[in-house]
């Protein structure tokens, strides 16, 4: 059995500390914590080992001499500087008796939600409890200092700004919705929503009729259904595009004619 100190970073420079036992070094692990568990994509994230140690209790040691060094910083993502988690052997959710009563569906909070809710929720949550407890979590939460979504957002250093995955995996040609796999390739969702008369342009008359069967999705609010009752919402209003000539609605002719027309030649 081997005994070591792992880091597992992500593409965007996030990290995670941790230890693991095991006797496959190619079991590809990569940690239980809540932040490496949290990853969708596991290929964004890459384990390399810091150091060995011949014992558990010595890779406990080592696991706090190393979250006593990063916990906090900005790009470290465990959640206390405590070394946390059971050992390999003691792991109860490798029994699978334990594993098939408490995992899943199984679990006591999915077979009581009122309950859960009302022991994790509102004033029953520990934070609401203790706000000096509360206030001690944020002043040492490793994500304080411009790591949390709206901070990052807000300095541009979000991942979504920086390194934005849907644009960066568009680019590589490996978005899950590039090569004919996108709902819409070819229209067929457009062409399958019309034929419903589920589609948000189908028309005037199919507008009016699903008023009429009250299934149109602008019912929910009296203006809109007073303006599609009078035929004056903007979806029933068509502009002839003065470039091809087609007749669209006005948000297709925004969108698809008149300055932005294929057929302008100042496109």
């Amino acid at each position: 059995m081997k005994h070591f100190i792992y880091k597992t970073t992500h593409t965007n420079g996030k990290y995670y500390i941790g230890r693991h036992s095991t006797d496959n070094m190619d079991d590809g692990y990569i940690g239980s914590g809540r932040w490496p568990s949290s990853i969708k994509d596991k290929s964004t994230l890459t384990r390399e080992i810091l150091e060995y140690a011949e014992s558990i209790e010595e890779a406990k040691e080592l696991e706090r001499k190393y979250l006593a060094e990063h916990f906090g910083k900005p790009n470290c993502m465990n959640l206390t500087p405590d070394s946390v988690g059971f050992d390999t052997d003691n792991n109860p959710m490798k029994n699978p008796n334990v594993s098939a009563k408490i995992a899943g569906e199984n679990h006591w909070s999915r077979k009581e939600p009122e309950k859960f809710k009302e022991k994790f929720s509102g004033e029953a949550h520990w934070m609401n409890r203790n706000p000096d407890a509360k206030q001690e979590f944020l002043d040492n939460h490793p994500n304080k200092d411009g790591c949390n979504a709206k901070a990052a957002m807000a300095n541009g250093k979000h991942i979504w700004i920086k390194d934005n995955p849907s644009i960066r995996r568009s680019r590589e040609g490996i978005h899950h919705w590039q090569h004919g796999k996108s709902p819409n390739y070819g229209g067929k969702l457009n062409k399958k929503l019309i034929e419903e008369g589920r589609h948000n342009f189908p028309g005037p008359d199919l507008n009016q009729k699903r008023i009429a069967e009250g299934t149109h999705n602008f019912l929910g609010s009296d203006s809109n259904q007073r303006r599609l009752a009078a035929g004056t919402h903007p979806s029933q209003q068509k502009r002839v595009c003065e470039h091809c000539g087609k007749t669209a609605s006005i948000s297709m002719y925004t969108r698809w004619h008149g300055a932005n027309c294929k057929s302008n030649n100042k496109v």
